[in-house]
C-alpha cells in the first residue's frame, strides 16, 4: 500500500491498494472509492511462458504490461478520476483506489516500495 498526498484545497490522502482477485476473501479487502479491475484490461504477463515466472516488479514484466495499447491512457484517467474524488471529500478524510488483476503478481503490483 501506497500512500500519496495530493495538492490541491487542503490535506486529502489517497490509499492505492492492489489485490489478486483469484485469492479467497480478496474483495473483503475492497473498501469505498474507486476499483480498478484490470484482468481483461492489460496484458498478462503469466499467458506468456517467458514471463510467468515473472512478476510487475521485474521490468521486462512491467514494460511487457505497459505496451497493451491503451495502458498509459487507463493510467491517465485512473489518476484524473483519483483526483476528481479527492476535490469532493472533506479536507483530512482519505481517497482509495483499489487495483486488481487476477493473481495480483503481474498487473496490479505496488512498484514503489
Amino acid at each position: 500500500m501506497q500512500i500519496t498526498h495530493l495538492p490541491g484545497r487542503g490535506l486529502v490522502i489517497a490509499i492505492i491498494s492492489s489485490i489478486g482477485i483469484r485469492h479467497e476473501s480478496a474483495h473483503t479487502l475492497v473498501a469505498t472509492g474507486l476499483y480498478l479491475d484490470l484482468s481483461r484490461v492489460l496484458r498478462n504477463p503469466a499467458d506468456d511462458p517467458t514471463m510467468r515466472y515473472r512478476t510487475g516488479l521485474d521490468d521486462d514484466a512491467y514494460a511487457y504490461v505497459l505496451k497493451t495499447p491503451g495502458a498509459l491512457t487507463l493510467i491517465n484517467r485512473t489518476a484524473v478520476q483519483l483526483r476528481a474524488l479527492a476535490d469532493e471529500v472533506p479536507v483530512g478524510r482519505l481517497v482509495r483506489l483499489t487495483v486488481a488483476c487476477q493473481g495480483g503478481r503481474h498487473r496490479a503490483v505496488d512498484r514503489t516500495t
